[in-house]
């Protein structure tokens, strides 16, 4: 059973995942869907689903928003956290966090990366999941 601290941290990274997969899945041209949104909302969701994890492990969680970084923080309850997928996932999705957030980011993306990252946030988020004995909520 997950604590209360911990479960709001889950609620929170499902809105912001559920809000990129809505933002890429409205019916528009996929050239003009918000890709750096997409993209923050997806690292967000993946940054608060491992610090749900920090929770409830007992700690506060950093106020630090890398995915390596809280990563490297869960594999001290699991040697599970240095996979090699979900070490991609963050990989991926860590630049997000700041760079898209402001213009002259330099950084070429669109609906592959949308699509990409959204994909990296569901993994991230069912990998904690399981981490915490819960039933994968992405399928």
């Amino acid at each position: 059973m997950v604590s209360e601290d911990c479960a709001e941290w889950l609620r929170y990274a499902r809105m912001d995942i559920d809000a990129a997969h809505q933002l890429f899945s409205n019916e528009q041209n996929p050239r003009q869907r918000p890709v750096e949104v997409i993209l923050y909302h997806c690292q967000q969701g993946a940054e608060k689903a491992l610090k749900a994890y920090i929770v409830q492990n007992g700690l506060f969680p950093p106020k630090s928003h890398g995915l390596q970084g809280l990563r490297l923080m869960c594999r001290q309850w699991s040697p599970q956290f240095d996979g090699s997928r979900l070490v991609g996932h963050c990989t991926f999705l860590d630049p997000f966090a700041v760079i898209v957030r402001y213009p002259y980011h330099n950084i070429s993306l669109d609906s592959v990366h949308a699509a990409r990252g959204i994909n990296s946030s569901k993994r991230i988020y069912n990998f904690v999941c399981e981490r915490l004995g819960l039933k994968k909520y992405y399928s």
